[in-house]
């Protein structure tokens, strides 16, 4: 791996990784203004987003 690639993924993986910490932050936010019921509301929209996530890639294949 050259010193590019090297440089593009660690750029890619710190993008990951402020991207989950502003969804997990999003949704603590959330959860403090509305209560417990909005956790599962997040979750069943996560688990909707996984679902169509996954269909995505096996259409792909």
């Amino acid at each position: 791996m050259t010193d590019l690639q090297a440089g593009n993924s660690t750029r890619l993986a710190l993008r990951i990784y402020l991207a989950v910490l502003v969804v997990l932050v999003v949704a603590a936010a959330i959860v403090l203004a509305f209560g417990l019921p909005a956790l599962g509301v997040i979750g069943l929209v996560l688990t909707i987003l996984v679902f169509a996530i996954m269909l995505a890639f096996t259409a792909g294949n």
